[in-house]
């Protein structure tokens, strides 16, 4: 589908006011994929995907004869060496917001093992563990380790084990991820009546994962500028159909790995199974998320600048009957900043749609193989 504002665009570059309405195609993992019957949604208004994975250049142009009507084919070439997991698409004019500079979107953390995370319990800060054998060693769908952390592939031969794929637990972005188990932490909720009320307290015993040095310094970033989490839920039994009650994520920017200490700026994230007060999630039939949270939404501490931060720390527990249960994991995909407020007449979203097929299933492009997109706009006059 044509956007608002790619119909603003494309107007321009008839008048040659503008260089191009069709210059990248992004590929994104943040929506649910559609089956062929369900029907398309009104994306008229999109100016972002859900989660951007990558753009890249177009490479050809033509036409084509679909049926009964003539579309315009835009094609380009994805990069050989990566894994990528599709389920939305995107045409923008440009590369990038050149209005935007360096504060433009990006992919801020990919939990990948070159970003050098640690594991921090009370008592050290330790490596984390990298598994790329059969997470069920047994072939019975059932996660083996001991390790309340780990990082493993996300095309790990169990998460392809039915009904993982069918509830959608298998992570997307590239193809490392970093998994905490759910009762690696305990977050409960502030029930006091002073300014934390309502925000996470951490509880003794917690443990968490930590980067330092990230590049993390939002400050010249809007307000209104969002932070978007993709992240999926996994059962440690994928034999069972049980659900757990509660999902928290916490992650902390802060002046210092020091618990209580330091000015701090948090991403609290909240699911709830079921209609509830932290909103509607079917953990049944749908476990890959994306949170997103604008700059301001975050909760503070009074003197926090992101110039400050010099540590990022994630705790993450899954709850049943408000107990952390050791029969879940978070497995954390990529964190995301999107500039939503750096407005361009000439750069933005032209085109978009989300992926449908028989099954309502993912797009896989495998690591290390060569692939082609293509984005078809259909050419009529009405």
């Amino acid at each position: 589908m044509i956007t608002d504002k790619g119909k603003e665009i494309i107007g321009k570059y008839l008048l040659g006011q503008a260089p191009a309405y069709a210059s990248y195609i992004a590929i994104g993992c943040g929506a649910q994929p559609l089956a062929t019957g369900d029907p398309y949604g009104d994306y008229s208004t999109k100016e972002n995907l859900d989660f951007e994975m990558i753009r890249v250049p177009i490479s050809s142009r033509g036409f084509i004869n679909d049926g009964s009507s003539e579309k315009l084919v835009l094609t380009a070439e994805l990069p050989t060496e990566e894994r990528y997991e599709i389920t939305e698409i995107g045409v923008y004019s440009a590369g990038s917001n050149p209005s935007a500079g360096a504060f433009d979107s990006k992919t801020v953390f990919a939990f990948t093992q070159g970003e050098n995370w640690q594991y921090h319990t009370s008592s050290a800060a330790l490596p984390i563990p990298t598994i790329t054998s059969p997470l069920d060693e047994d072939d019975d769908n059932i996660i083996s380790t001991t390790d309340k952390v780990f990082q493993t592939n996300a095309d790990n031969s169990i998460f392809f084990k039915s009904p993982r794929p069918e509830r959608y637990e298998r992570c997307r972005f590239l193809n490392n991820i970093i998994m905490i188990r759910g009762d690696d932490s305990d977050l409960t909720i502030d029930s006091s009546t002073g300014n934390s009320a309502g925000h996470f307290v951490v509880e003794t015993g917690s443990n968490h994962i930590h980067l330092t040095g990230a590049d993390v310094n939002f400050t010249r970033n809007s307000i209104k500028d969002e932070l978007r989490l993709a992240f999926s839920l996994i059962s440690k039994n994928g034999n069972s159909s049980a659900v757990p009650d509660t999902v928290r994520i916490l992650v902390t920017f802060s002046e210092t790995d020091t618990e209580n200490s330091g000015e701090f700026a948090s991403f609290e994230a909240e699911l709830e199974n079921g209609s509830g007060t932290g909103g509607t999630y079917d953990f049944e039939n749908n476990r890959y998320f994306v949170i997103t949270k604008r700059l301001e939404e975050l909760y503070q501490s009074s003197g926090f600048t992101w110039n400050a931060v010099t540590v990022v720390k994630i705790y993450a527990c899954v709850l049943v009957s408000d107990n952390p249960s050791d029969d879940y994991y978070i497995a954390l995909d990529a964190l995301r900043l999107e500039n939503t407020q750096t407005i361009n007449p000439l750069y933005g979203l032209t085109g978009y749609s989300i992926v449908k097929n028989t099954d309502a299933e993912t797009i896989i492009k495998s690591p290390n193989t060569s692939n082609y997109l293509e984005f078809r706009f259909s050419v009529g006059v009405t």
